[in-house]
């Protein structure tokens, strides 16, 4: 009996076709992991995805307004990384993650990372460098003379100086916040590093006004919670005695101040009131609006609203702060009137 003449065929395309499905199958699966892949890598490095953390959710939106709106996440804050070692990246950010959550169970109702957690990695220059190359010709901004290169060889780090460039302040001026980092090197003082006079870095001709100084009267009814935030402006421009100049005492107030015992300020107001008013308000309500509590000043001074706060505390409310004949010096002309 002869063998089928296509026998030898039928077996080679059974096995052709077997290749095939697995070679489809292999590529199905190849292209369903680089998908899943691709999507997992997207959504991690996505700036809303870190936005949803609400310790870094400020960072998110400061970086919002920086001129690096356009720069993902990753291009700063991960290890420069060719693409076909993508399950390191995936490593790496995994153990961000989980260094965040910790940071997040140690202190659960801070606004933002620690300081400790957000500085374990300091951004590098060879992630500036995918992007800036420093054969590039630097173009300074208006009224700045300065030496780039010779910053670039002395300091050898591009964070150094643009620390704030990806995430500035919230509504900081961003000329004041580029100036207060470069005085962590410049100053006013004998031991700065660096000199810090405004002919330094600036010319003649420029403007060194801010523009939070344009409104002298909105500036001098706003600058105190300024400076109570943030010295390190004021200093960039003015000597320590400059607000001593005006406010007539040192500025801000010495430590026992308000709260030491006795507090500083009592014996200073009962001689220097005037200069208490400038900031306080005029006598006789200056001492009312802190020391008598419920005081409201659409009612006249404190004599005539006293009288429910002593009812309802008692006088060993008033005694606190006056002695036992305190009152008799009032009530007692009353008392002589009335008879």
């Amino acid at each position: 009996m002869k063998r089928p003449a296509l026998f030898g065929a039928d077996a080679s395309n059974a096995w052709s076709g077997a290749v095939a499905r697995l070679l489809w199958v292999v590529a199905g699966a190849y292209l369903l992991l680089f998908a899943l892949g691709t999507g997992l890598a997207a959504w991690t490095a996505s700036p809303s995805t870190c936005a949803t953390c609400h310790e870094i959710a400020p960072a998110v939106a400061s970086w919002r307004t920086s001129p690096h709106a356009r720069v993902g996440c990753p291009s700063c804050h991960e290890p420069v990384r060719p693409w076909n070692r993508f399950p390191e990246t995936f490593v790496w950010r995994a153990q961000m993650l989980k260094r965040d959550v910790d940071a997040h169970r140690a202190n659960p109702n801070a606004s933002s990372l620690s300081t400790a957690a957000a500085e374990l990695r300091p951004i590098p220059d060879e992630n500036c460098l995918q992007c800036h190359d420093l054969s590039r010709a630097v173009t300074l901004p208006t009224g700045l003379t300065m030496d780039h290169a010779k910053h670039v060889r002395r300091n050898k780090s591009c964070i150094s100086c643009h620390r704030s460039t990806a995430h500035p302040p919230p509504d900081a001026e961003k000329p004041l916040v580029l100036m207060a980092q470069c005085f962590t090197c410049h100053g006013r003082t004998p031991g700065a590093k660096a000199p810090g006079t405004c002919t330094e870095c600036h010319p003649k001709s420029f403007s060194m006004r801010p523009q939070s100084h344009q409104s002298a009267t909105a500036w001098l009814r706003n600058h105190g919670k300024t400076a109570k935030a943030d010295r390190q402006p004021c200093a960039m421009c003015h000597d320590d005695n400059f607000c001593s100049s005006c406010h007539g005492l040192n500025m801000p107030h010495p430590t026992g101040w308000a709260k030491g015992n006795p507090p500083a300020h009592a014996a200073f107001a009962e001689t220097n009131s005037q200069v208490c008013v400038q900031c306080h308000g005029p006598a006789p309500n200056l001492c009312s609006m802190c020391h008598h509590k419920g005081y409201d000043p659409a009612k006249g001074p404190w004599a005539a609203n006293h009288a429910p706060t002593v009812s309802q505390r008692g006088a060993i409310f008033c005694l606190s702060c006056h002695d036992e004949l305190f009152c008799f010096g009032c009530h007692g002309k009353m008392g002589a009137k009335a008879q």
